[in-house]
């Protein structure tokens, strides 16, 4: 999930600011990136003194290497320092962790699933008809729902349990067929945050419908599913 504290007024960190003139408005978009000493950290274009009360207020939310937003204001005359933190979130969780924890949603979630109302054995269905997921294939974690696909870039979420979790998975999703490396690179398709939860028992949902595990039969499984699934290295599964 995403992390955010907002602050409606923080005292400056710096002796003497009530006398100073007011520094920008600053907005910061970065990973985070902490150095050791006093080296302090730098998020985006801004930077944070070691110690110092914005530093540490940042690090409370965003973790090192994560990428961070923050909403700030400036020291006056120190381009891009932070004197004043007026909100931060986290956008995205480390690159380590994002691997593993989508690892961890695949073993829950990859497979073909089938809207509950229609069930899996309409012989008419096509693999439009379903959602297809494989967060775990060669090519990079990815998502067919209907007849929209995504590239998934990142997750973060609850601990996947056996007792359920729900997970926000974060990509570029476009109309079937849009080439996936441009949807990987950004240059292709749209922003899209998609919200999994998944039960004990019971229903997938997938963005709030209720999805079936559906048998993996050729009719009906995308073909990029099967050429991306390291098991079946490209035979469709009887």
């Amino acid at each position: 999930m995403k992390k955010a504290v907002l602050l409606c007024a923080i005292a400056a960190a710096w002796p003497g600011a009530s006398h100073a003139k007011p520094g920008p408005r600053m907005i910061c978009e970065g990973v985070m990136d902490t150095g050791s000493g006093m080296a302090g950290s730098t998020l985006g274009d801004c930077s944070f003194r070691a110690d110092s009360d914005p530093e540490r207020l940042v690090q409370s939310v965003c973790e090192q290497g994560a990428t961070c937003r923050v909403e700030a204001i400036g020291r006056p005359g120190h381009r891009g320092e932070v004197s004043k933190v007026l909100s931060v979130r986290q956008l995205a969780m480390p690159r380590s962790n994002k691997a593993s924890y989508l690892e961890d949603v695949a073993g829950r979630l990859d497979g073909i699933l089938a809207p509950a109302a229609a069930g899996c054995d309409n012989p008419q269905d096509t693999p439009a008809d379903r959602v297809s997921v494989l967060l775990d294939g060669l090519g990079g974690s990815a998502i067919q729902i209907h007849g929209r696909y995504c590239a998934i870039t990142s997750g973060s979420g609850d601990p996947v349990r056996d007792a359920g979790f729900q997970a926000v998975l974060r990509g570029n999703c476009a109309a079937v067929g849009a080439p996936d490396a441009e949807l990987r690179t950004g240059r292709a398709g749209e922003k899209s945050e998609i919200v999994v939860a998944v039960q004990g028992s019971g229903p997938v949902k997938i963005n709030g419908e209720a999805l079936v595990r559906c048998p993996i039969r050729q009719r009906y499984v995308a073909k990029w599913w099967i050429d991306g699934n390291h098991t079946f290295r490209g035979r469709y599964p009887q």
